[in-house]
């Protein structure tokens, strides 16, 4: 399958430019009309291509799903709980692949010197290989389909996550626009990185696969050590857990300790500001920023893409 890159639709343009800094800085993606930065155009062909080894593991999420979080879990379950070298910064343990062009505009020097390219960087980790993205499925490398690397998916309510995804649009890209601005976006596929169902349906779809876990934000909030035992399971570890390692796990995972973890919350590249990179870490915050009329929108919006998937989320 070739990608095939075109520039979005005028409105789009115009909608996107009103609340982004960044002018006309976003281009479609085909097939999943995926909008992302256009410095993607110059790494999308060399993610597709990149090899996969059975041993990569790969932590695939829609943005401001509680993937960072996951991604802790998963890297110190794969590496015997090392907890010194869990004090590294996650971000060069478990690289973004398409991090280069995420933040090409904005933050472009921190990762050219920290990390440089970031499709070359995961290409060259030591092996077993753990490494993130926020690509849909038809945008992450072929061998996908055929050497099943071990996957873990984590998908959260449309609701926090719209929330959630415009204070870490103001936060880390200087958004201006408002809150219903956004969410007019978000509701028509139109934030970076695009449907929020046509990113999580497919992974949903292969839930049942033997190397791909699906994990909801909010079964990590309501119970966390099921979540850590069925990741234990998954990467064929579960005998590291017996009731001290589980506790410690589950304290160094524990929503504060991460929000006040410097190996995890992009403090170094962050200014001072009153919003967390780990802001909130609560099911049902959107009640306190969408009007029922706002609400009974994103209800209608969900009902219609989730008709007949099985696939349900908590909200409250």
């Amino acid at each position: 399958m070739q990608l095939i890159y075109r520039e979005l639709d005028a409105d789009v343009v115009r909608r996107t430019n009103a609340i982004f800094p960044a002018q006309d800085c976003f281009v479609e993606v085909l097939p999943d009309q995926l909008i992302i930065p256009r410095k993607y155009v110059e790494l999308g062909e060399s993610i597709r291509q990149l090899p996969i080894y059975e041993d990569d593991v790969w932590m695939v999420s829609y943005p401001r799903t509680g993937s960072t979080w996951a991604q802790e879990m998963v890297w110190l379950l794969g590496h015997q709980l090392d907890y010194e070298t869990a004090k590294q910064q996650l971000s060069q343990r478990s690289p973004m692949i398409e991090l280069s062009a995420l933040f090409s505009t904005d933050h472009h020097q921190w990762v050219a010197e920290s990390f440089g390219n970031t499709v070359e960087l995961v290409r060259n980790l030591p092996r077993p290989r753990y490494a993130r993205s926020h690509l849909s499925w038809q945008l992450l490398p072929q061998q996908f389909e055929s050497v099943k690397p071990k996957i873990v998916y984590t998908a959260r309510n449309p609701k926090d996550l719209c929330v959630s995804y415009y204070h870490y649009c103001k936060l880390l890209h200087g958004i201006n626009g408002d809150f219903e601005q956004f969410v007019e976006l978000f509701l028509g596929g139109h934030t970076p990185m695009g449907s929020y169902w046509k990113h999580v349906l497919p992974f949903w779809k292969r839930s049942n696969d033997d190397n791909v876990l699906f994990i909801k934000y909010e079964d990590m909030i309501t119970d966390l050590p099921a979540v850590v035992r069925r990741c234990a399971q998954f990467l064929n570890v579960p005998k590291l857990l017996n009731e001290t390692s589980m506790k410690r796990i589950c304290d160094h995972l524990q929503f504060d300790n991460m929000r006040n973890n410097n190996a995890i919350n992009l403090e170094k590249i962050l200014p001072q500001r009153e919003t967390k990179f780990i802001r909130n870490g609560k099911i049902g915050d959107w009640k306190n920023h969408m009007s029922d009329e706002m609400s009974a929108k994103f209800d209608a919006w969900s009902e219609q893409h989730l008709r007949g998937s099985g696939l349900t989320f908590d909200y409250n």
